[in-house]
């Protein structure tokens, strides 16, 4: 085979070629610090860099939102534990008008407070969080929760939805709560009423009684309906029987005297052996809390209510109050629920994308030392064959006859 000198000269121009296309592949990874800047360097490797650097976006993403969250529960926390204390200071206040040395100056000076507390909670209820948005409006954000009529109530115009806040590719998390729930459905003071000509019914124990009431009103009968029953003794006994006609309880019976059930006081005027009487437990109630306070105030600057006319409004203002905290303390408990699952998931979050993280530096990132140590080797390469180069090209046929 013939050899030229121009086939002398391509081939190490060639190989001097590749040596510097390895030497600027080194120098490129020693720069970036990335094994492959094109897919066509490894299509595999570039697949799954792309892969999982699209699940550390998502991420960061999901820790975006996992910060709007805590701000939004934070905020709702602040505003509720501000309600809660205007609560216990009208629980005071009412309270305080439960005297019979009250007077109606005295009396108006507690409404004045009240008032001034109303209107306080009523703000309250309206907050917005950080972004504007009403806190307690449901899924209706840019629309006031809470307004008062023409009429003097308090009207809920929001919705009971809930605006929950992807934190997880699998888990999302309430950011607000409906005030329909927390502030319009509180429950008022739970009554019994006399059915027939004969019974006086009353509470005596309201605590006592809303637990009766809780576990035995049924909201499936047309009727709540008991049955007290008289006979002549000697001793004369009574008994109070429900619906379906199950003993509930008996005992001596003189008529005229207080039969106290279950937190109620049941009062019959005919003697023993008389027609049987009947109570109702009445249907349950729900009202928004400012309404009811609406209702006290009403009651406070009333000079015509009577005595017993003030004591059922106190009975129904402190019962409907008490009612009001138990949702605003529910409410908080569930925000703290919300806050330690957050704290849970973000913590989460943060491992795997610091896994993921290792794992795309693994699979793009150049290990500096093999790099150096490649750019050496082909630095010494280059100069070997520009050295070789030098040399052969100076040759002549001469040179081999010699």
């Amino acid at each position: 085979m013939r050899i030229t000198t121009n086939m002398i000269y391509d081939r190490n121009l060639a190989s001097m070629s590749k040596v510097s296309e390895r030497q600027n592949t080194a120098y490129n990874q020693l720069m970036t610090g990335d094994k492959f800047s094109r897919s066509g360097e490894d299509p595999a490797g570039m697949s799954q860099k792309m892969a999982l650097t699209k699940e550390i976006d998502l991420f960061k993403q999901y820790g975006v939102n996992g910060s709007l969250l805590e701000n939004s529960l934070g905020h709702e926390e602040t505003v509720l534990t501000s309600l809660n204390n205007a609560m216990l200071s009208a629980q005071t206040l009412i309270q305080k008008a439960n005297s019979s040395a009250m007077g109606s100056e005295e009396r108006n000076a507690i409404a004045s407070e009240l008032e001034g507390l109303q209107k306080q909670m009523f703000d309250l209820m309206n907050s917005k969080n950080s972004q504007g948005e009403f806190i307690f409006g449901g899924n209706q954000s840019k629309t006031q929760p809470f307004v008062k009529d023409a009429s003097g109530n308090y009207v809920f115009q929001g919705d009971t939805g809930q605006r929950s806040i992807q934190v997880s590719p699998t888990v999302q998390i309430p950011a607000n709560d409906s005030g329909f729930d927390l502030f319009e459905m509180v429950a008022t003071r739970r009554t019994a009423s006399g059915t027939s000509a004969n019974i006086k019914v009353g509470v005596g124990d309201q605590g006592n009684f809303e637990s009766f009431y809780r576990n035995n009103y049924d909201s499936s009968l047309a009727s709540n309906q008991f049955t007290v029953s008289t006979q002549v003794g000697p001793p004369d006994r009574y008994e109070i029987r429900d619906s379906g006609g199950g003993l509930i309880q008996d005992g001596d019976y003189s008529a005229g005297n207080k039969i106290a059930f279950n937190g109620l006081e049941l009062t019959l005027d005919l003697p023993a052996g008389g027609a049987d009487q009947t109570f109702v437990l009445d249907k349950p109630k729900n009202d928004s809390v400012l309404n009811g306070m609406s209702d006290f105030l009403t009651a406070l600057r009333d000079p015509s209510l009577s005595a017993d006319g003030f004591q059922l409004a106190v009975a129904d203002a402190t019962t409907h109050m008490n009612n009001a905290r138990t949702k605003i303390d529910r409410g908080l408990g569930e925000l703290g629920g919300r806050m330690n699952s957050l704290e849970q998931v973000m913590g989460s979050n943060d491992g795997l994308s610091t896994l993921n993280q290792q794992a795309r530096a693994k699979v793009s990132e150049a290990d500096m030392y093999e790099v150096i140590a490649a750019l050496s080797k082909e630095d010494a390469a280059m100069s070997a064959s520009q050295l070789a180069f030098g040399k052969i090209s100076k040759l002549t046929l001469f040179d081999y006859i010699r």
